[in-house]
């Protein structure tokens, strides 16, 4: 890593707060690094060698206007715990910065499969991450400094020997002048300050596309409820906190008052000045609406026609994609094909296609739209459907072949997988679900605590996840949770949601770096990404990159690229995304290895020992004559 810059390696800054080993120390690191509230993650970081310097050198971050750049502050008690201690930041106008106490969730036992050793939802038994990287206390709810309950408080109160973090996300406006600006952060315990640490931004002069990778992120309106007390406020704010992190929030509209209530969304209302927001996006409406998400419409049926076309003229023009989910994960049903027929016949087919999810062949399934999850997903088979009309979306996420949505997976699984939509044709990506707080599931065990309880999702095939379902977390808890509630009406976000903003935003360089030069840009794209989806065997291990520091280098190579100034809409940025997809030559697996290898070699011998034993007959046979 060169010099202080947190966007082109694993930026680490050490500085010396005490002159004994025994006393507090600060690290700062960015976003990619997960560090646990006790054990060797610190040291072990320290020790690679990816420290820098002290207060006599200035951290240098760098972003483009409209992107945020984050990174965390690692506050480690000696052997006196620490009371009091608080993160200041300075940033220059136009320049936002919020703050994030991290909170942190005991992990005892891994997501898992009872009845399968070794394999999960996240992952088969070869690419199952090991246990020494997430085992203990891991960071992954984020509360802002403002909303800090007593139970998690700031000024921060760090044990011995443990640690505490502040998450820092440096927002640039659109209309920052480029540059160097300086910064400085103060770290404080009680009235006396550990560390000052001075900071330079530097802001290029292009602008960051919005939103260059779709993303789309379902939630349950009745969890809010359930959860938090009431609809309202709460579903305005998840809206925008997903819209903020270049995510889409994706409503189901069954009714009027579903659509009525959505329309602000859909239209881009809630995103302005007007309701509060100002961020990235501003003004963009949602990209995509279902008609009864996971098939809650129900069978075909002449009146529940008739209350879709009387919705569908009324959703904004702006949703480019509105689509009837007939039903989930049931590929044999014929409930999507004759959705798809009834719709053929009525107006609504100008704006409406029929979808279900399935892990089959989409070439031919007959309906409109195929969510396919991504150890299924085929680039052949996607491109083929889409030939005859159709399209195919990837949903969710398995190790080897992408990032699961895991907590116990690594922590650059969503980063990987905003990387992956960038560079092959997944269409939008679609993730199950946001406020998985209540375990509801067949075979689930009800509501959780999900800033106490880790594993977030079990089902009657024997599978248990850790933070399946779960991207933010509840801001109010009512009973019997209510001792765990910050009293705010809203959710706050997640360290896995804001890396998926950091590959999301990725994907903006990407398209600027392949406006001026996009040869150079898919070289760097397939050096981090040679393989993915279905170019990786299912029986081999992980190729996606574990470590920040290859997509931070990444992202620093195609920095270079981006030409001065250079700013790109909407239309001209999916161009540009489709022309690097169609330009890349797929590399597929070794024919033979893990268990593939294993079960050719078997039936080589089988077929080696049938011929021996035919030719020993034979030859017995000619000796009898």
């Amino acid at each position: 890593m060169k010099a202080a810059s947190f966007t082109s390696g694993l930026a680490l800054v050490l500085l010396a707060t005490a002159a004994s080993a025994e006393g507090p120390r600060v690290v700062v690191v960015d976003d990619g690094v997960r560090v646990r509230r006790e054990g060797p993650d610190l040291d072990r970081a320290i020790r690679s060698g990816q420290t820098l310097g002290g207060v006599d050198r200035p951290i240098e971050l760098h972003a483009l206007r409209g992107e945020v750049v984050a990174l965390q502050v690692i506050v480690e008690a000696g052997d006196a715990p620490l009371g009091g201690v608080g993160v200041d930041v300075v940033m220059p106008a136009p320049i936002r910065v919020d703050r994030f106490v991290e909170s942190y969730l005991e992990i005892t036992a891994r997501s898992r499969n009872d009845r399968e050793a070794g394999e999960s939802l996240g992952w088969t038994p070869t690419s199952r991450p090991p246990d020494e990287d997430v085992l203990g206390a891991l960071p992954d709810p984020l509360v802002p400094v403002e909303h800090a309950p007593s139970w998690l408080p700031y000024p921060m109160r760090i044990e011995a020997r443990s640690r505490g973090a502040i998450w820092i996300d440096v927002e640039v406006p659109t209309r920052t002048e480029s540059g160097r600006h300086p910064a400085e952060i103060v770290v404080r315990h009680a009235d006396v300050v550990l560390s000052r640490l001075p900071v330079i931004l530097h802001v290029g002069s292009a602008e960051l596309p919005y939103r260059a990778a779709s993303f789309l992120a379902y939630y349950e309106p009745k969890n809010l409820v359930q959860r938090i007390g009431a609809l309202e406020p709460a579903e305005k704010q998840l809206f925008q906190l997903l819209h903020r992190h270049h995510v889409d929030a994706l409503g189901s509209i069954r009714s009027e008052a579903d659509l009525e209530r959505l329309r602000p969304g859909l239209t881009g209302g809630w995103y302005t000045k007007e309701h509060g927001y100002e961020g990235p996006g501003e003004g963009a409406p949602t990209s995509a609406v279902a008609l009864g998400a996971y098939g809650t419409l129900g069978d075909p049926h002449p009146e529940t026609l008739r209350v879709i076309e009387a919705l569908v003229p009324r959703i904004p023009e702006a949703v480019e994609d509105v689509f009837l989910y007939a039903i989930d994960e049931q590929c044999e049903s014929p409930r999507g094909p004759t959705w798809r027929s009834m719709i053929a016949q009525s107006p609504a087919r100008t704006r409406v296609r029929v979808a279900h999810s399935c892990h089959e062949d989409p070439r031919e399934q007959k309906v409109d739209l195929v969510l396919m999850p991504s150890q299924s997903f085929q680039q052949d088979e996607a491109l083929g459907a889409r030939q005859k009309g159709r399209d195919v979306w990837v949903y969710n996420g398995r190790l080897p072949h992408s990032g699961p949505l895991m907590l116990d997976a690594p922590a650059t699984s969503l980063l990987a997988d905003a990387w992956i939509a960038a560079t092959r044709p997944t269409g939008r990506w679609f993730l199950w679900e946001t406020t998985f707080w209540n375990d509801g599931n067949r075979g689930g065990r009800g509501p959780i605590d999900p800033f106490v309880v880790a594993e977030t999702f079990h089902n009657d095939d024997g599978d248990s996840a850790l933070g399946d379902g779960v991207l933010v977390y509840p801001g109010k808890q009512t009973a019997p949770f209510a001792h765990h509630s910050a009293g705010f009406d809203g959710v706050f976000p997640s360290i896995r949601l804001k890396l998926l903003r950091r590959g999301i935003q990725d994907a903006g360089y990407l398209a600027l770096a392949r406006s001026a030069h996009p040869e150079e840009a898919d070289v760097i794209t397939t050096r981090l990404l040679p393989r993915a989806l279905d170019e990786v065997d299912l029986d081999e291990d992980t190729p996606l990159p574990t470590d920040a520091a290859a997509f931070s280098a990444a992202r620093a190579a195609l920095r270079a690229l981006v030409p001065e100034g250079g700013r790109l809409d909407p239309r001209q940025t999916e161009a540009l995304l489709d022309a690097g997809r169609a330009a890349r030559q797929p590399t597929r697996s070794p024919l033979f290895r893990g268990k593939t290898r294993l079960v050719v070699a078997f039936g080589t011998l089988v077929v080696l020992a049938a011929a021996l034993a035919g030719w020993l007959f034979l030859r017995a046979w000619r000796r009898a004559s």
